[in-house]
């Protein structure tokens, strides 16, 4: 029998002909598209062995295994032939208090985790072809590694402003070797039309030549910028409108979408993955001011959608009606842009290697608690344990967050930053810090700075941690930086699932033992760096902002490297002699400030934590960088975005700033920033939830009847007003208390000024 090695797309449960049974969806680069199917599994949960059951009224077999529980009793295991009848038995017994385990796991998570599988299956078996998919049932199965080949389907419309009116769709279709352009258009003639424009009479015709087309070329990944929560919705709609089965899935099944809080979005389409752009650059740590396609593309590509005007709608249905050509060119245009941000920041890459390396499914990578299950569940069975269900852990107290060394609010030359690397994971490699571990600490008690006490041999996370940082390394050296990003992204997960309400694994002296541990090794290292003669200014969670001794600057990075090297002894040798442990810390340097302000809290003498700016060294040039401040906020004015870069560079050249701030200020007041007074703010949840008052944003966004995205609009003496509105009575003072003067009097009282005292002097005359 021939063995083949595929990528799982989608997966999903169902429970047919008293069976439960297993589909799983994936690719194979050798024949393409296929579908398993697995029914001779059955669906198991666990009970303790002392308890006699009530009347199932199901068929179920009990038998004893050699688990335990974490309260140490023995348990049974109960075995079903469908999980429908395991879900109303764990029902039962919950209603009648008999404590089930691990009866909520889902049982294809529990399918893959049990053997290995990471998205990566080979399976060995006789395949029958269906349709365009190649079946396999009940194969022989086992973990591998894949590199996938995918054809992503790039998509986007373009609608009346007319309601539910539907012009064109375009495709933009990509493998690793080639491209395919297209666009379906309502029109009766094809006349001056490109050649990769098809024409329909009709939308019901449009949408069936789509669908049909759709199925034709068979993507496995569907993108889009809010594909899910519009072009997808918004076509289903039509679809039913027009009667036609919108039937996307491999398996000719319909497409599921579902609208969640906060104005995200789920779509399921069985052995096919959908990716919203925004929603997966914000889960792959970008940031840009807002993330509209025109933003993101105009910073990623040098580029943007060829329509930027404020009424793109009307402008749209101008070309509908006059230049169907230069429609179809801009609808195409926004598909491959969209293709073009995906294939710049390697987006697909980096959400294959973090499904690679968790074994969560790419529609899933979101669910962390359930990539700590794949990997800690067979791991437990295999120690001989069963866990709790989630709803039957008790959350006694929250995981702290990162400590904060207190900043001291001032204006420096030659600040270093030092780094502890993976900080987290390293304490749990250091002290053993685990679920198990917490279990079993009376066998070869490690304890913490903190007093927790932990077991030397007997745990399983520093070991995955160890193994994980191994390929860490590995992926380093040949340049594969989205392994490497996927590895951390896992990496840092472990920390906050274990304090969190949603892991079966939950115990608080588990992230309580990681962060008094993170913060003792801050306020150590302060310590140790004072004893040496330097001065640590701020400190924030894993890192240490450490001033230079004079004329250390000139080698700034000889000096911060070697700072780092002493501590990592100073480590190894302290955590050896009072712990009898391996320190797996590592400080490294990482960056030099020539200039670096540290700014007090508004109205107040202590320094605001998180909030900072310096003047970045990097390789012999000088870059300016905001953390916190109102220059990353995406919330505020492109007005207060550069007076803030100005007034900084200003400050760290030793300029005068007083003449320049009142020049600012009667330019304002004279209308000469017009154009640099709007705020963009997103809607985050549907604009009927806000209260009837709302945020500015929010009037303003009900002043134009608009419900998601992002809302511009200006302050006028009428309050907020959207930008598509007339608005030609701008607050000008507004503008200069709400936006100039915060940001002034940041840094103006490190200087024995204030914004006050210099837009009141006699030299500025607000009516000249």
């Amino acid at each position: 029998m021939n063995s083949y090695e595929i990528f799982i797309l989608t997966s999903e449960w169902r429970d047919q002909k008293g069976r439960n049974v297993i589909l799983l969806f994936g690719l194979s680069n050798e024949i393409g598209p296929v579908e398993i199917i697995i029914d001779r599994i059955k669906t198991v949960f666990f009970v303790n062995r002392n308890v006699q059951l009530p009347d199932l009224n199901v068929q179920y077999e009990r038998k004893e295994v050699q688990l335990k529980s974490f309260g140490g009793n023995d348990v049974d295991a109960l075995y079903f032939f469908t999980n429908y009848d395991l879900k109303q038995t764990a029902e039962l017994l919950h209603k009648n208090d008999i404590t089930t385990y691990e009866s909520d796991v889902d049982p294809v998570k529990r399918f893959l985790m049990e053997r290995g599988i990471n998205a990566q299956i080979r399976v060995t078996g006789e395949p029958i072809q269906k349709n365009r998919l190649t079946v396999f049932k009940n194969p022989k199965v086992e973990p591998c590694q894949s590199n996938p080949r995918f054809k992503v389907f790039s998509l986007d419309i373009e609608t009346g402003s007319k309601p539910n009116q539907i012009y064109s769709i375009a495709v933009h279709l990509t493998t690793d070797t080639q491209e395919l352009k297209k666009v379906f258009l309502v029109a009766n003639q094809n006349k001056n039309l490109p050649e990769y424009v098809e024409i329909s009479p009709s939308e019901a015709n449009l949408i069936q030549s789509f669908v049909n087309w759709f199925k034709q070329v068979d993507p496995d990944i569907i993108i889009g910028w809010h594909i899910i929560g519009f072009d997808l919705m918004f076509l289903e709609a039509k679809a039913n409108e027009h009667r036609i089965n919108f039937t996307l899935g491999r398996d000719d099944s319909a497409i599921v979408l579902r609208s969640r809080k906060a104005g995200s979005y789920f779509a399921y389409i069985p052995g096919r993955i959908v990716i919203d752009g925004p929603a997966a650059l914000r889960n792959s740590f970008y940031s840009f001011e807002d993330f509209r396609l025109e933003t993101v593309s105009q910073v990623l590509l040098g580029k943007g959608k060829l329509i930027t005007s404020e009424d793109r709608p009307s402008e749209i249905d101008k070309l509908f009606e006059e230049d169907k050509a230069k429609l179809c060119e801009y609808n195409l245009n926004d598909a491959v842009l969209v293709s073009e941000i995906f294939s710049k920041t390697g987006l697909i890459d980096l959400l294959v290697k973090r499904s690679q390396i968790s074994g969560l499914l790419l529609d899933q990578l979101g669910m962390m608690s359930a990539a700590f299950d794949h990997f800690y569940l067979p791991k437990i069975h295999r120690a001989e344990l069963v866990a709790p269900n989630v709803n039957d852990v008790i959350i006694s107290e929250h995981a702290a967050g990162g400590y904060v060394v207190e900043p001291i609010p001032g204006i420096y030359h030659d600040v270093i930053v030092l780094d502890f690397k993976s900080l987290y994971p390293s304490i749990i490699q250091s002290f053993k810090i685990d679920p198990v571990s917490r279990l079993f600490s009376h066998i070869g008690t490690i304890t913490t700075p903190e007093g927790y006490k932990f077991s030397a041999s007997l745990h399983f996370l520093p070991g995955f941690i160890n193994e994980l940082m191994k390929k860490r390394i590995e992926a380093s050296k040949v340049g594969d930086v989205h392994l490497s990003q996927a590895i951390k992204i896992l990496m840092n997960s472990f920390y906050g699932v274990m304090g969190s309400n949603g892991c079966r694994f939950y115990h608080p002296h588990l992230p309580t033992a990681i962060t008094g541990t993170g913060k003792w090794l801050l306020l150590q290292s302060k310590d140790y760096l004072h004893k040496q003669g330097y001065e640590v200014i701020y400190g924030d969670t894993d890192s240490l902002f450490v001033k230079l001794k004079e004329g250390e600057g000139d080698d700034a990075k000889t000096n911060g490297e070697r700072i780092a090297s002493e501590l990592n002894d100073y480590w190894k040798k302290r955590l050896k002699d009072e712990f009898s442990v391996t320190s797996f810390l590592e400080l490294e340097f990482e960056k030099y400030y020539s200039r670096f302000v540290l700014t007090p809290l508004r109205g107040g003498e202590q320094g605001a934590k998180k909030r900072y700016a310096g003047l970045l060294k990097i390789n012999g040039q000088e870059e300016l960088e905001f953390v916190g401040m109102e220059f990353v906020r995406s919330d505020w004015t492109k007005l207060a975005k550069e007076f803030q870069v100005q007034l900084y560079m200003k400050v760290f050249n030793d300029e005068d700033v007083r003449d320049w701030i009142r020049n600012v200020v009667n330019k304002v007041n004279r209308g000469g920033y017009d154009d640099k007074l709007v705020y963009r703010k997103r809607l985050r949840k549907e604009i009927d939830e806000y209260q009837k008052s709302g945020p500015p944003h929010v009037r303003a966004a009900r002043m134009i009847n608009k419900t998601s995205g992002t809302v511009e609009y200006v302050i006028t003496k009428r309050g907020p007003v959207p930008i598509e509105l007339t608005h030609g009575d701008l607050d000008y003072q507004h503008y200069i208390e709400k936006q100039l003067k915060p940001i002034a009097d940041s840094v103006l009282g490190l200087l024995g000024e204030s914004f006050d005292s210099i837009i009141k002097s006699p030299q500025l005359d607000f009516f000249d």
